[in-house]
């Protein structure tokens, strides 16, 4: 486990501090440590407060998920401008702590572009020693407002290379969050220390001010300790996040979400009608989908659908003389269940409701945040009454699937509730009154209640339909962070429209959440954004992938974790739905597999821009199975030789998909050799291990610390 595990904390108060580094904090010298009766209580003399230390650990793995509360303890406000979640000291103690020592693995992300890794040394990042004043270098990973992983992801990896041991620290927060790593110390004698909150005045200038005897409780943050290096730090994630998983009601008889046909991503765009939704049903049913998901379009009165958007009126004239009800009886007709896009959180400033409810809607220095489209409030009991309401007549109409989107931010903090709206049910105090919210309050801690209210009414929607899938989209995976995604069944990975970049994007992605929750496009036959309004159902579209090449390597990457269908497969050719029919099959087969494995990358991390062939697979030693997946980006080579003994002693070849032509793949001992014969080709081979290797351990090729 931890090396000398000892609970730290790093706290401000009354603008004590001033510095913008955590280098001088920790455990307070002179703080008294009165009780670890399950949590670790601290007494700050002088300042009247007390830290207690919040920690929950999980059957088998590293992991321990943290909070720190701070309570006032004197007769005076207090204010708090800085309270870690998880402040984590003396990494590197009792060793020379070098500049090539260290790796930080981290990863950009942006809209369609998300989950960028970089492996980079301690040094290369500016943190070096300085002299006898104590070292001040440091280095911040952040985000802020509600795209919480709109710039990094809030998962970072200190890898010692010395002792060959990882640390992984990850932010669970649903607004601003800062992952700080600083050296501490001086001369020779220094150590990383590495500080996770969202509880923080450079996130979003969060502050609070405790009024006597009133607490408030950090963010929830996590801490591993592994074997090994980032490969091995993923496996521990993915085991976390299952654990974590256990009590938020996912477990499918498969392990797995459903698979789903969407009918947005390179397909229909948005604008759909019965004329074009007919065809797309009978393709998704025919491919294997489970449930068909109309994405946006299908409410409002007008073709300029966003002016209603909020309002959820269903525009019944796009679909028949049946209406949105037939297009769903006609999904269910075909052995699948029906789906439907939501925005849950925004609205356009020209709907009724937010004309009706002008008091309901976020608000920062006293204005609508949003322009034309903006943001309802989920602090308030009329936003949960109507939004709970549309959700209650789609429900009764048959959708058992809701995408819920969210194409925008907050930014940096919102105003307080408005005092005339009658509260929603996370802040009420009892059945006899409210929680009075007077006292001086930072917009980014009212953003943070917000994000408690918003997560808690999709956990009651949950609680209310257990048999609703909820995805969390939010223009791609723009909010992936695990404490959102806690509360939802499946996280969309990427808006990307170039089926050639998803490759990065997923394995990237999957680093950083469970590959059985990683929603992949895979849209065979992409129709692109800027043909949406003239698409032709021509024979030279179909033509245009006859050798199977593009429509395999899409099927290819949505194999590679929970597979989300999309594209005009409506105009595909008797080969051509024959490989997505297969791709299909494959998926069900092997996504209990998916649902036990870890992340591997054979030959580590790649970007979105990289040529050549590249490679990811996922691992599952408790089922025998390596499923590997090879994509050619360009000309160079006809294939690749991978030598895969970090993960097994041998490998025999399961299956190899597609069956194309120069397609093919082979095994000899740990070597794995796959041939691809033209760019944009990929091969998934699903390989076995040798019954000596299946050993029940999915690390990953590592072991626990």
């Amino acid at each position: 486990m931890f090396p000398e595990y000892r609970p730290y904390y790093y706290i401000d108060l009354n603008a004590e501090n001033s510095n913008t580094y955590h280098s001088e904090n920790g455990n307070d010298s002179e703080a008294v440590f009165v009780s670890d009766d399950g949590d670790a209580v601290f007494e700050i003399p002088g300042r009247d407060v007390t830290v207690k230390i919040s920690a929950e650990n999980f059957s088998g793995i590293s992991t321990v998920r943290q909070t720190t509360t701070v309570t006032n303890k004197g007769r005076e406000p207090v204010v708090v401008d800085a309270l870690s979640a998880i402040y984590q000291c003396g990494i590197g103690a009792g060793l020379p702590v070098t500049e090539d020592r260290f790796v930080i693995h981290y990863a950009h992300t942006a809209w369609q572009g998300e989950a960028q890794w970089r492996h980079e040394t301690m040094g290369a990042l500016g943190l070096y020693r300085t002299f006898n004043h104590g070292s001040h270098t440091n280095v911040s990973f952040s985000s802020t407002g509600t795209w919480t992983t709109s710039r990094y992801l809030p998962v970072v990896m200190v890898e010692d290379t010395l002792l060959g041991k990882t640390w992984v620290f990850t932010s669970e927060s649903g607004s601003g969050w800062t992952v700080d790593i600083s050296l501490r110390g001086d001369g020779e004698n220094v150590t990383l220390a590495v500080f996770v909150s969202a509880e923080y005045e450079t996130n979003d200038g969060w502050y609070t001010i405790l009024a006597p005897r009133e607490s408030y409780t950090s963010c929830a943050a996590t801490c591993s300790y592994v074997d090994g290096g980032f490969e091995e730090a993923v496996g521990e994630l993915a085991r976390y996040y299952r654990e974590a998983f256990k009590s938020c009601g996912t477990d499918f008889k498969t392990g797995v979400p459903p698979l789903c046909f969407n009918d947005y991503m390179n397909c229909i765009w948005a604008l759909p009608t019965r004329k074009k939704s007919l065809p797309l049903i009978d393709a998704a049913a025919e491919a294997g989908a489970e449930y068909y998901v109309m994405d946006a379009g299908w409410f409002g009165n007008s073709r300029d659908w966003s002016a209603s958007l909020g309002d959820w009126e269903i525009n019944e004239a796009l679909f028949g003389e049946e209406g949105l009800t037939g297009i769903f009886r006609y999904i269910e007709s075909k052995g699948m269940k029906p789906g439907i896009w939501f925005e849950i959180e925004s609205s356009s400033a020209r709907s009724e409701f937010v004309k009706n409810n002008p008091g309901a809607v976020l608000k920062r220095h006293g204005k609508n945040i949003g322009g034309d489209t903006v943001f309802v409030d989920f602090r308030t009991q009329k936003v949960w009454d109507h939004i709970g309401a549309a959700i209650d007549r789609l429900y009764s109409m048959g959708v058992r699937f809701i995408k819920n989107d969210y194409n925008r931010t907050s930014g940096i903090g919102i105003d307080p509730r408005d005092a005339a709206s009658e509260p929603a049910p996370p802040i009420r105090k009892d059945d006899n009154g409210f929680i009075e919210y007077g006292r001086d309050r930072s917009p980014a801690e009212n953003l943070a209640e917000y994000v408690k209210c918003f997560r808690a009414f999709i956990d009651a929607v949950r609680e209310k339909y257990p048999d609703l899938v909820i995805e969390n989209c939010g223009s791609g995976a723009m909010r992936s962070d695990m404490g959102t995604l806690a509360h939802f069944h499946l996280q969309s990975v990427s808006d990307q429209e170039d089926f050639r970049m998803m490759p990065s994007i997923v394995s990237g992605s999957e680093a950083a959440m469970p590959p059985e929750r990683c929603g992949i496009w895979a849209y065979p036959y992409p129709s692109p954004i800027y043909d949406r309004m003239t698409f032709e159902r021509a024979p030279e579209f179909t033509e245009r992938y006859a050798d199977g090449r593009e429509i395999s390597y899409n099927m290819v990457t949505g194999l590679m974790g929970l597979m989300y269908l999309s594209g005009r497969i409506d105009r595909a050719d008797e080969n051509g739905m024959k490989l997505i029919k297969e791709a299909c099959e494959i998926y069900k087969k092997n996504r209990a597999v998916v649902a036990r494995s870890v992340p591997v990358y054979p030959q580590g991390t790649f970007d979105m821009t990289d040529g050549g062939i590249v490679s990811f697979g996922l691992l599952s030693k408790e089922k025998g199975k390596l499923l590997l997946a090879c994509w050619k980006q360009d000309d160079t080579g006809d294939g690749v030789s991978l030598d895969l003994a970090k993960y097994g002693d041998s490998f025999e070849i399961g299956l190899v998909y597609p069956h194309i032509e120069g397609v093919d793949a082979s095994a000899e001992g740990t070597k794995v050799n796959v041939s691809l014969p033209g760019p944009c080709s990929a091969a998934y081979v699903e390989l076995t291990l040798k019954e000596e290797n299946a050993d029940g351990d999915d690390s990953g090729g590592g072991q626990r610390a």
